[in-house]
């Protein structure tokens, strides 16, 4: 029978530290989105940085849902606002119409 060879295993294929110890000198918010519709890749368009398009539809969908509830808070308040037609005066203490 002969004798089988073994070969030293090599200790680190890829060290996965150094790719995630990367920083930006500066942060960047990733505001200026370029979209390759034909490469199916998302890039930021100050930093250059490739970017995960899974996490900017995630993104883009919380940013909709937060301007959508401000904006029906905002409507609420100015429907208050409509209907409000006196106030108290500052200088009398009675209730005065609101000139529109």
């Amino acid at each position: 029978m002969m004798p089988i060879e073994t070969k030293p295993m090599l200790a680190k294929v890829i060290n996965i530290s150094d790719v995630r110890s990367k920083r930006l000198v500066k942060p960047c918010a990733h505001r200026a989105i370029l979209v390759d519709v034909q490469l199916s890749t998302v890039e930021c368009g100050d930093c250059g940085e490739k970017l995960n398009p899974v996490m900017m539809l995630s993104r883009m969908g919380r940013e909709e849902s937060r301007w959508a509830e401000e904006y029906k808070r905002l409507q609420g308040i100015k429907k208050t606002l409509e209907t409000r037609t006196r106030c108290k005066c500052q200088h009398c203490g009675q209730m005065t119409r609101i000139k529109v």
